[in-house]
């Protein structure tokens, strides 16, 4: 009788899942999940190891040091939230494009090679404390893979619009106002508009009024970001930043506040019909197309003169300086409008280094063939023959 009663030996250990204490029953310490959390559907989760006080025990390790001899250099399986009845759910595909971006997309979008690590890490670093960022590098990097990869460039455009709206309706719910605490995170999401509406033009098709709308949308919303970098303050904070490295040394090539035409210039047909259009429209009209071609013929000479293809922040800087009162011409399709920007297209289309502007030129060209009247048709000969001749040479020959 005294044998039955005597109860049999066991090893007492004090390190076993929270539910089994809590149910008060032992637990065979199985990791991820010990046979009772997987019979009753608990999440099986393990005290954390306590740290042992500096000058204790064997432990040689400083106090907080983690080490790969350390206990508790790694967090224990129980915080992750896994055990048998979970999986661990990666997203493949936001991580292709992320990867894509930081090893690839992001040195394309770098004028000078020493600031392609900006946009590869810190332009990464921050987007992860910004999801409005993050969302257009993937958008910018879908588009990108869509020209490497010709037969997935329906999906991968797919996925970059899917990204890219929702990298706008995060940006418009959390940034109100551009200030000191947001101006990195804001100027580098503005950085990725401009390469991402022009490539996304040129998907558009044969659809002449989608065509339009897609290029319109890409002027209109490349001038919204000019008031995030007009601030001289928030500019001069942007120069004293890691941002600063980004910004072209060209950028001050063209002197946009003294637009004086050059005294000569292969815009010979343009400054003609500068010249013509004095006897057809009102002054406000003539005073906007004037502006716009005299703007044009300094971006088109300097560049010319300029030993190093030009950045696209100097090619982006005539869409900021033209007056509203042509942009609100062109969105009407105004056929002078349309001529004057069919020669800012050519002008793209020799920038074919950076291929977010691949295609844009002839893109512009049949839109402004498609609505520019027969009578006007004439004055798109030179540009119609400097872009497809264009087509005829090689990246970088121009």
């Amino acid at each position: 009788m005294n044998a039955l009663k005597t109860r049999k030996p066991h090893k007492k250990s004090r390190n076993g899942c929270l539910p089994c204490k809590g149910r008060h029953v032992k637990c065979d310490e199985q990791r991820p999940a010990c046979v009772n959390c997987n019979k009753y559907g608990s999440i099986c989760e393990y005290p954390r190891p306590k740290r042992v006080p500096s000058g204790e025990g064997n432990n040689t390790s400083p106090v907080g040091l983690d080490t790969p001899s350390s206990s508790h250099s790694l967090p224990p399986i129980a915080d992750l939230h896994v055990n048998g009845n979970q999986e661990v759910v990666l997203n493949i595909p936001h991580l292709r494009l992320l990867h894509h971006f930081t090893t690839i997309t992001a040195e394309t979008l770098a004028y000078e090679p020493d600031a392609a690590d900006v946009f590869s890490s810190y332009f990464v670093k921050v987007a992860f404390d910004n999801p409005y960022l993050l969302q257009a590098l993937l958008a910018l990097s879908a588009l990108h893979l869509s020209r490497l990869e010709p037969h997935l460039r329906t999906e991968y455009v797919l996925q970059a619009e899917k990204h890219h709206h929702a990298a706008l309706t995060q940006f418009m719910m959390e940034v109100s106002d551009i200030n000191e605490s947001n101006f990195q995170p804001v100027l580098a999401f503005s950085s990725t508009l401009f390469p991402y509406s022009w490539a996304i033009s040129a998907e558009a098709g044969c659809d002449f009024d989608h065509a339009f709308e897609s290029i319109l949308s890409s002027v209109i919303l490349t001038r919204r970001v000019r008031p995030m970098v007009s601030d001289p303050g928030l500019f001069n904070a942007m120069k004293e930043s890691e941002l600063g490295r980004i910004i072209p040394s060209d950028v001050h090539l063209v002197d946009w506040q003294n637009p004086e035409p050059p005294a000569e210039t292969e815009l010979v047909q343009l400054r003609k019909f500068s010249e013509v259009i004095h006897h057809v429209y009102p002054p406000d009209i003539i005073d906007a197309y004037k502006e716009a071609i005299h703007f044009l013929e300094q971006l088109f000479s300097r560049t010319a003169a300029s030993l190093e293809p030009p950045s696209d922040a100097v090619l982006k800087q005539w869409v900021h300086h033209v007056q509203p009162r042509f942009i609100e011409l062109l969105s009407e399709k105004q056929p002078g409008a349309l001529i004057i920007f069919a020669h800012y297209g050519v002008i793209l289309g020799r920038s074919r280094h950076y291929w977010y502007f691949e295609g844009v030129d002839e893109l512009i060209l049949r839109v402004a063939e498609r609505f520019v009247p027969t009578e006007w048709a004439s004055w798109l000969d030179w540009p119609k023959e400097e872009i497809r001749k264009g087509r005829t040479l090689p990246i970088g020959a121009i």
